[in-house]
């Protein structure tokens, strides 16, 4: 994905503020009223609609609900925000350590930190802790999980006692906000390497987190990532998926604060737990409102988590629908062209192997039994390479499927190369 100029992101910035301040004229409120509303002096608000200094999230957030703005300025901050973690040179410092207060009621070196950098604390140390975070979750497709773990979780325990130590300085909810997504992050790590009921804390963790904060979009995220865990309809038999759909429901009543990229997930989720339920109508619904949403992404909003989304990403789980709805040949058409899409894409090989276990059951249904135990086989010899639980759990349960076929001298060969 292509860097963002600096020169885009800074102009992004004063174009924010300026629509801060145009918002805050449109409602009778001058800059010396409007501070203390939102915890702020008179010459933060001017420097922050100049484009001089920037403000964490929390801030955007309360702006849009004091000046019933529709969430408009925290979706526009998540966005700069997101293209400026993209723009990031080719070495990234190491986060260095912070000056601290002793008491974890005091607040005063995290504020001391926020005025070291001229107030921008999303520049400096605070924008290698959001960067970090971001190329974490998206390294997750693309990294044995096992190596990627120990990082992501000391990276959330730095959050956490950052978050522990600030009090009530504005910047705690920020910190908050990364934590949360750390662990998200580290919540689906634990699922890759097969511990399901650390996976679902971590995102639990995550969820009551978002809610504590009155962060929306964080509450969805972690409700997002913790229905798939919980529904689980092609990897753990006892998934449950009403308490799936239960959660993709909550997290789409903050649909107004979540990118095109989560809105998607969230349409592609739910299509598939309507397929698991055999109810077609209502998967083929939330998979056009999943293509209405990938329809709208632009490369801004393909960071962090929803890193892996695009066109080929929907595609899997279309495919994934026909084929838990009984329509094999459909669902070969489709996860064909996935497959090929992402043949090359480095960065999203676990989104590639999770299509090619479907199409080795597709294959199987449609009667095409050697190719099917050749593609299942070869997918789970990658699968065990890198470690990944979680894909290798979905392969099993393919190679369930085969069990009519269990007398086929293909299927037997099979069955004893994914026992070795």
């Amino acid at each position: 994905m292509p860097s963002v100029p600096p020169q885009e992101i800074a102009e992004a910035w004063i174009a924010l503020g300026q629509l801060l301040a145009s918002s805050r004229k449109a409602a009778s409120y001058t800059q010396e009223a409007f501070a203390p509303l939102v915890n702020y002096g008179r010459s933060t608000i001017a420097n922050v609609e100049t484009g001089r200094q920037r403000v964490g999230r929390n801030f955007w957030s309360q702006c849009d609900e004091l000046l019933r703005t529709g969430g408009s300025l925290a979706r526009e901050y998540d966005r700069i925000r997101h293209a400026s973690a993209r723009h990031v040179p080719s070495s990234v410092p190491a986060p260095q350590p912070l000056e601290v207060a002793p008491e974890p009621s005091s607040s005063t070196a995290l504020e001391a930190l926020a005025g070291r950098v001229g107030g921008d604390y999303l520049a400096g140390e605070w924008h290698t802790f959001s960067t970090l975070t971001s190329m974490l979750a998206q390294q997750r497709q693309a990294v044995s999980p096992d190596v990627l773990l120990g990082l992501i979780e000391a990276h959330r325990e730095c959050l956490s006692t950052l978050y522990r130590k600030a009090g009530r300085a504005p910047i705690r909810a920020d910190i908050g906000a990364m934590l949360a997504e750390a662990s998200v992050v580290a919540s689906r790590l634990w699922s890759a390497q097969g511990n399901r009921a650390l996976a679902i804390a971590h995102c639990a963790y995550a969820r009551q987190l978002g809610d504590r904060l009155g962060d929306r979009r964080i509450s969805a995220t972690a409700r997002i990532f913790e229905s798939n865990l919980q529904a689980a309809t092609l990897i753990e038999a006892d998934g449950d998926v009403m308490i799936g759909l239960r959660l993709l429901d909550e997290a789409d009543r903050a649909s107004a604060d979540l990118s095109p990229a989560a809105r998607a997930r969230i349409a592609a989720e739910q299509a598939q737990a309507y397929a698991a339920l055999r109810l077609p109508r209502e998967a083929t619904a939330a998979l056009g409102r999943a293509e209405a949403a990938v329809n709208d992404l632009s490369p801004i909003d393909c960071v962090g988590l929803y890193s892996d989304w695009s066109n080929a990403r929907l595609h899997v789980y279309a495919g994934t629908c026909h084929l838990l709805l009984g329509q094999p040949e459909q669902a070969v058409g489709v996860l064909e062209g996935a497959v090929q899409a992402l043949e090359h894409d480095s960065a999203n090989i676990n989104v590639a192997l999770a299509a090619a276990v479907d199409l080795a059951s597709a294959y199987a249904e449609t009667g095409e039994l050697e190719r099917s135990c050749t593609l299942l086989g070869d997918t789970f010899g990658q699968l065990k390479a890198g470690g990944n639980q979680r894909g290798i759990a979905r392969a099993q349960r393919a190679r369930e499927r085969l069990a009519r076929w269990r007398a086929e001298p293909v299927v037997r060969e099979l069955e004893e190369q994914m026992a070795a």
